[in-house]
């Protein structure tokens, strides 16, 4: 009997990481559709789902910090060629979406990479994380969708294992402050008693003086 997760229903933010021109709006929504449709909630993007008087790059670092992994939808922006060989020519992302990428991997954080047909991804990508191509008039997405799946199921089992590494981690640490503040009343506790047997002490001093002083005196 399989167990049961206790963050079943906890939703996973998503930072997208994405063009904002008009004309790749449609793929941008197409991957958004695909990751709500899996339980993650689209947040952070500058311009998209955030504004901020914020500097971008910070903004950027916030928010990426903030969520639970990273979707990039990858499209194509600048025609780029091979120095070695001048043949070779394609469609490159925009070095933006690499910065984010690597932004998330630093901060440790699952990358759902999806990207559009044609688009050359650089060797940075196919380097950090795995991807999935997807046509851009979406005639793939059947054939593409246990994939997909699998893809995205993978990514939500690496959250919930930091999800449960980080309610682990504040109940050691509430633990280690309660034993802390215990420690700290004991030792008031012990410094109060101490100084009460001190006042003792004291008391009992000055009534042998007055017993002397009696005695002297008859």
């Amino acid at each position: 009997m399989s167990q049961v997760s206790p963050y079943q229903a906890r939703k996973a933010t998503a930072f997208v990481s994405c063009s904002l021109r008009i004309e790749d709006k449609p793929f941008v929504d197409y991957v958004e559709a695909i990751v709500r449709q899996m339980g993650f909630v689209p947040f952070g993007t500058i311009g998209r789902h955030d504004a901020s008087p914020k500097p971008i790059w910070e903004q950027m670092k916030d928010n990426i910090k903030s969520a639970d992994c990273i979707v990039l939808a990858a499209t194509p922006r600048y025609l780029q060629q091979d120095i070695s060989d001048k043949l070779r020519t394609g469609n490159a992302m925009s070095e933006l979406l690499h910065t984010e990428v690597g932004m998330a991997v630093a901060a440790d954080r699952p990358v759902l990479a999806f990207v559009m047909e044609g688009t050359e991804v650089g060797n940075f990508l196919p380097q950090a994380v795995q991807y999935i191509v997807l046509k851009k008039d979406k005639s793939d997405f059947f054939d593409k969708w246990p994939l997909i799946q699998a893809y995205c199921h993978n990514a939500r089992l690496m959250i919930e294992k930091k999800w449960a590494e980080d309610d682990r981690n504040g109940v050691i640490k509430w633990i280690v402050r309660g034993l802390a503040a215990f420690g700290g009343l004991a030792l008031l506790g012990l410094a109060g008693g101490s100084s009460a047997d001190e006042d003792d002490e004291g008391d009992e001093e000055a009534v042998g003086e007055d017993y002397d002083d009696e005695e002297s005196e008859e």
